[in-house]
């Protein structure tokens, strides 16, 4: 019968009161999970975390794969009630995680944001800085996705990653780290220079534990690309020249060439390029290319300059 009264119920009655008080409210984390959390804030370094970001009281963040908010919160910590995190996933079911923590632990300086393989969807010059967390070598579309994420920082503004990866497999090729889920910091340099930033730090190893570590990066928008080619003619410091972050990889230039998204110069001489170049390209000898800057930033993209 279902009316049967308290008495009636007996044991029943009280094995569910105790099964209650020890759930305790809805998605309330256990002393266990606490305690596990605790220790990887410890282990992860999460205040050198926090350091590298370059934030504060008022600070506004994105934490990029933010999964199930185990960062999330500490930075609302960090940035106060004046600042912002955006916790931004593209997984429903973490986004469903995200949410419940925010409730849980009253976050109210957090928003969700859910994003895509390709766009965080995050607004223009917004950020003081964003971080991933072993996360982006799950990004499939990760150049796009750093492209967008130097346009959502502010100028200064901090890109910080940190990644794992074992030793047996430091010099494995990309796709097969990513496979387990790892991925060396080298790969990731390049990447962030295609995209747009220099790298301003590098802490490798950043974590060490057992046959695996973590690095740390710490990268910052590049100035404008126009405003760059401006100031290099009239530099006579050949480090400058042939620093790496002027560099863009073999694969990606055709890639960027195919889509249009960037504009090809060639800085030869005339005889050089009359002889041959590369179809498309702009010709603009390299002794004159400062009365071109003008021209070049009113195409509105990267400009990519060849001499040989």
């Amino acid at each position: 019968m279902l009316n049967r009264t308290r008495r009636e119920l007996g044991p029943l009655f009280v094995l569910g009161l105790l099964t209650l008080l020890a759930v305790g409210r809805p998605g309330a984390q256990s002393a266990a999970a606490r305690q596990q959390e605790t220790n990887r804030e410890a282990w992860q370094k999460v205040p050198e975390i926090v350091a590298a970001m370059g934030i504060g009281p008022g600070a506004v963040v994105a934490d990029v794969g933010a999964g199930d908010g185990f960062l999330t919160a500490r930075l609302a910590r960090a940035v106060g009630p004046l600042g912002r995190v955006f916790a931004v996933d593209i997984s429903d079911r973490a986004l469903e995680r995200l949410r419940a923590r925010v409730q849980q632990d009253a976050l109210t300086n957090v928003t969700v944001t859910k994003g895509d393989a390709n766009e965080p969807h995050l607004s223009a010059a917004s950020l003081d800085a964003a971080v991933i967390i072993n996360s982006y070598h799950e990004m499939v579309d990760h150049e796009a996705m750093l492209q967008q994420l130097r346009i959502a920082l502010k100028p200064g503004g901090r890109l910080v990653i940190v990644e794992p990866i074992s030793g047996k497999r430091l010099k494995d090729a990309r796709a097969e780290q990513v496979d387990v889920h790892e991925i060396a910091a080298r790969f990731v340099e390049q990447e962030a220079r295609e995209a747009g930033f220099h790298i301003q730090t590098l802490h490798d190893p950043f974590v060490s534990r057992a046959d695996v570590t973590e690095w740390l990066i710490v990268a910052v928008p590049n100035a404008d690309a126009t405003t760059q080619a401006a100031a290099s003619p009239t530099s006579n410091d050949e480090t400058a020249w042939t620093s790496p972050d002027l560099r863009i990889a073999f694969d990606t230039f055709k890639k960027r060439r195919v889509e249009k998204s960037i504009v090809v110069v060639d800085v030869r001489s005339e005889e050089e390029f009359i002889a041959g170049h590369i179809p498309g390209a702009l010709w603009i000898e390299l002794s004159d290319l400062n009365s071109h800057v003008e021209q070049l930033r009113a195409m509105r993209k990267p400009i990519v300059t060849y001499c040989s």
